[in-house]
């Protein structure tokens, strides 16, 4: 129940994330969902160029991290703007803590912002390489907004009549790993550390040397399916842009950033290359290709090294934290592509697939506790907006929470039940131990400004050895007692160090490093606990550290069995992670790491600014405008403008729009506002007035006399309620809306006397409630949803205010379920079934429709739509509203089929084409009308004429189904389909239908 306003709202919030995914979004191609908190009390601090926005709810804490912020912005900004032109205007930074992973996100309309969630990566390896967090994601973001929101040209003088419209930013035209490319390029060049000075940036891409499957530019996507799906776009456009800008002279990445600012069109990439590089891309990746030592080395297949793992699980994708549950099994977590993430058990002298024992969350650590029960940590979404990491307990098939927004991540258990875990915070990430109760209490007893990481207790339950990471941008592997002071250094450097494990003698600990520029695993004796504290051992003892393995690509979270004999690990492959299992080589050749290279940067000016009330008001004005062509009464075309704008919080929304069709001095025009500022519940606020319908009026004579039209006002209010978790979803809508409809005449009497109801006009007061229910899930490659149940309720009543007792109600009901089979392919086949229901009464002034194809509508350009609309009763092969009625059922059932996921599929014309299935259907509905009420109503176009279509409409067809992408990024669903009616009442052709639309069709 919505008016065009509110559907005009959602339209803008659409361009809004069109926008974002242009503008390349994020830092972690794993978090697909930004969300920032709307709720509470915000503080701003305002600098030359930024207005860095922050939570006050830690007091002094915040108040400090805001500072930071606004310390390494502008620091990063003079940067830059030795760089690149720099942006005008003040850029808004919003410091975010409300989600338990690490990320940040640009946008350029509808004015430049930066969102930043503060947590720092320690659980993503490859992002953990920075000196400090915040000064990478800032760093990294700040160079999309300047790279993104430069214009030259026509493209100018277009912004310059424009405004900041959404279709005016050449640079985000470009594909995503350009955008990324170019971002990290300047990370690391800004900061002195970064992504591409971790080999982890590489590892993706030597892993597909070695197997052979290296994409070609044109399949570096975001949108792609295969591993490592939208990390594509990342690895392979980083290491690019290091190759071409690095052997280039000057600044050309100005010039190459100032060319595709100024071409009218943009996605002639090669030609900007050509022009600021002197080669183009596709040379440059070629030289790359063939010349680079590296993927020389990768091509020659695997090292010996590789032929000592095993290999436990063949499934690949992403797999996490492998732990010994005994002497002779594993139990890790994984989302290997077909399944949701789950937790998965294998005995390592089977030779069978491993078996899947429960669902999680998240790729956390399961740890065992003894019997069946396993510790570990997953997230879980609070409300709408906030993700925490709890820990939890999993026995046989349940689960049980101990800790509620605990913020706690890689926990480990000691024989004796004690839990120790990493607490994450706003820039921080600390040791904790939990107390009986369950609440968590610093093991840091001095907060030197660390983070921490992946903490596991020895054998004997009296130390810990963890990763520690020093604001120097220096990770090291530490061994602490029970009461966190740091016992000994055993190893560490600016390079990445992780996964510590004792060996069950306690003796001697075994990690994952990259200081030989692929991770591999490395080895050491430890001090005993009765040697004396020496916390630079480290230094004495480098020559003690041996390598633990020599694998092509990399291996990582390494864990020791109880007998000491071996050791399993994740092995990186060109299709994801692998865990395997090889014996544990302690006399492996003495690393050689040595010192990281120096990597001066310099130290930003602290900036002092006060902070004060976060307002909104700036960011709301109107920044663009964007022309609108429609249709008005007679076909006539309108014309008109339309706006919107949303604050960086979320909290205040705002659409309008105006048309005027000229030819009759008509008027259409909407706008709408959303509030979220208190979470649950969103509230929506709707206004808009149309002309829509035009009746002609004749005499007995069929004579005309004129033409009566009629304006329809709307105002409607609604609030949104709604507790999204992982694994189910509720929400509710309840609103009320008024109409108010008035007439005019080409021909004054038309209207008839001053009392009648043409002239006075008519008010209709309406209530509405929507309410639904979602268990649905789905693995990563999946083609649709493939398992659970969703269930959604409409219900309306609606009254004419000067006949209250002609009021007519209208309930919809809907319902899907879906069910896999395990069925050859790159996913699961699906079985999928739908069934409405819909019912008015007999007062009703609208009626359901049966038929067309139902999908998605998408507006190419102003006025300019293709696809199909979402229809609530549609039958594939026959015309749209081929049925009517005051009554209606329809249903579904769909047999969806995996074909191919495209490895070298061309991508012409920015096209880019990721997998094809095949849907198998039949379609039935049925509208009608009750008894008497057919014949008085079908008059009026309500229902249909006693005798004529009366009766069920079935079809069935197949279609083929295209996921690809737009713009190389920008993912849609085409459908190409055929359908013939095989059941249908007299007056329903039976001739069947081609037909091609866009969305899924449920």
């Amino acid at each position: 129940m919505t008016t065009r306003a509110q559907t005009y709202l959602r339209r803008c919030c659409h361009v809004l994330r069109l926008l974002g995914c242009m503008g390349a979004l994020g830092l972690s191609s794993r978090d697909a969902q930004a969300q920032v908190d709307p709720r509470g009390s915000v503080r701003t601090i305002a600098t030359p160029h930024f207005r860095v926005h922050f939570r006050a709810d830690s007091g002094a804490a915040s108040e400090a991290l805001g500072q930071r912020a606004a310390t390494l912005a502008e620091h990063a900004y003079a940067q830059l703007a030795e760089q690149l032109v720099a942006p005008a205007g003040p850029i808004d930074l919003l410091l975010a803590d409300n989600v338990d992973y690490s990320n940040g996100f640009a946008q350029v309309f509808p004015t430049n912002r930066i969102v930043v969630y503060a947590v720092p990566p320690v659980s993503t390896v490859e992002l953990r390489q920075h000196d400090e967090w915040l000064r990478l994601v800032i760093s990294h973001e700040l160079a999309h907004i300047f790279h993104l929101d430069r214009a030259r040209g026509l493209w100018s003088v277009a912004r310059t009549v424009l405004g900041r419209n959404p279709l005016l930013f050449p640079n985000s035209f470009t594909p995503s790993w350009v955008k990324e490319g170019l971002a990290e390029f300047y990370e690391t060049q800004l900061t002195g550390s970064g992504r591409l000075y971790s080999p982890e940036t590489r590892a993706p891409v030597w892993a597909a040397a070695r197997d052979s499957v290296v994409p070609p530019i044109s399949r570096w996507s975001r949108s792609a399916s295969r591993y490592p799906r939208g990390t594509t776009a990342y690895a392979y456009g980083a290491l690019l842009m290091q190759q071409i800008a690095g052997g280039s002279s000057g600044n050309s990445m100005r010039r190459f950033v100032e060319e595709v600012a100024a071409h009218p069109i943009p996605f002639r990439l090669n030609r900007a290359s050509r022009k600021a590089f002197g080669t183009s891309f596709e040379d440059s990746f070629r030289q790359f290709h063939l010349e680079d030592p590296q993927w020389r080395r990768m091509s020659m297949q695997a090292t010996t090294g590789d032929t000592s793992w095993r290999v436990l699980s063949d499934a690949g994708m992403y797999a996490g934290s492998p732990r010994w549950l005994g002497a002779d099994s594993v139990i890790w977590s994984a989302s290997n592509g077909r399944d949701v993430a789950g937790v998965y058990v294998t005995d390592v002298r089977a030779t069978g697939d491993p078996r899947r024992v429960a669902r999680r969350n998240a790729l956390d650590v399961n740890v065992s506790m003894g019997g069946d029960s396993v510790l570990f940590a997953q997230t879980e979404l609070r409300d709408p907006y906030t993700v925490r990491s709890d820990l939890w307990i999993g026995r046989g098939g349940n689960e049980r929470r101990i800790t509620d927004g605990a913020r706690l991540t890689h926990p480990d258990v000691r024989n004796d039940g004690a839990i120790i875990a990493v607490q994450l915070g706003a820039a921080r990430a600390r040791l904790v131990r939990l107390d009986e109760t369950g609440r968590a209490h610093s093991l840091n007893a001095v907060d030197d400004g660390s983070n921490w990481a992946e903490p596991r207790w020895s054998p004997d339950g009296k130390r810990i050895a963890a990763v520690q990471l020093l604001i120097s941008g220096v990770q090291r592997i530490v061994v602490l007692d029970t009461l966190g002071a740091i016992r000994e250094v055993v190893t560490g450097n600016k390079y990445i160090f992780a996964s510590p494990s004792f060996t069950p003698d306690g003796e001697r600990l075994v990690w994952a490093t990259n200081q030989s520029d692929r991770m591999q695993l490395e080895t050491a004796r430890i001090a005993p606990l009765t040697a004396p504290i020496d916390t630079m051992h480290w230094r004495a003892a480098r020559t003690a550290v041996r390598m633990a393995s020599n694998v092509s690509t990399g291996v990582y979270e390494p864990s020791v069995s109880p007998d000491g004999k071996f050791v399993v690990a994740l092995m990186l492959r060109a299709d994801g992670n692998h865990v395997s299992v090889a014996p544990l080589d302690t006399t492996g050749p003495m690393a050689v790491g040595g010192e990281a290279a120096a990597r001066p940067t310099e130290l930003p000016t602290p900036v002092t600014a006060n902070s004060a009330p976060y307002h909104a008001a700036r960011q709301l004005l109107p920044r663009y405008w964007l022309p609108v062509i429609g249709e008005g009464r007679f076909g006539y075309a309108t014309y008109g403008i339309s706006s919107s704008s949303v604050d960086i919080l979320g909290r205040h929304a705002w659409a309008a729009n105006a048309q005027i069709n000229p030819q009759l001095s008509e008027w259409d025009a909407s706008a709408a506002y959303r509030y979220a500022g208190l979470g649950v519940p969103v509230l929506d606020l709707s206004l808009s007035q149309e002309w829509d319908a035009t009746f002609r009026v004749v005499d007995k004579q069929n004579n005309p006399l004129g033409t009566v039209a009629r304006r329809r006002r709307f105002a409607t209010m609604s609030s949104t309620f709604s507790r999204p978790r992982v694994r189910t979803a509720v929400a509710a809508t309840v609103g009320a809306q008024y109409e108010w409809r008035d007439f005019t005449a080409t021909v004054d009497s038309l209207l008839g006397a001053p009392n009648a109801l043409l002239r006075r006009g008519t008010h209709f007061p309406q209530l509405f409630v929507s309410t639904s229910l979602s268990t649905l899930r789905r693995g990563l490659l999946a083609l649709s949803y493939e398992e659970g149940v969703t269930l959604n309720t409409s219900t309306s009543y609606r009254w004419r205010q000067d006949a209250p007792s002609l009021g007519s109600w209208r309930s919809v009901v809907s319902g899907r379920a879906y069910a896999p089979l395990d069925l050859p392919g790159f996913s699961r086949h699906v079985v999928s079934l739908r069934a409405a229901a819909g019912v008015t009464d007999t007062h009703t002034a609208t009626q359901f429709t049966v038929g067309g194809v139902s999908g998605l509508a998408a507006e190419l350009l102003p006025g300019v739509v293709v696809g199909d609309p979402v229809r609530t009763f549609p039958v594939r092969g026959v015309a749209p509203d081929a049925q009517r009625g005051i009554r209606a059922l329809g249903g579904s059932a769909e047999y969806r089929v995996p074909l191919v996921m495209f490895r070298n599929a061309p991508s012409p014309l920015t096209f880019f084409a990721d997998r094809l299935s095949l849907t198998l259907f039949s379609d039935a509905a049925r509208a009608w009308c009750p008894g008497a009420f057919a014949a008085q109503s079908a008059s009026v176009g309500l229902c249909e004429r006693p005798g004529s279509r009366d009766g069920w409409i079935a079809s069935a067809g197949a279609e083929l189904v295209l996921d690809a992408s737009l713009q190389y990024d920008i993912p849609y669903r085409f459908r190409i389909g055929t359908a013939a009616p095989y059941a249908a009442p007299k007056g329903i052709a039976r001739k069947g239908a081609f037909y091609v639309s866009l969305g899924s069709y449920f």
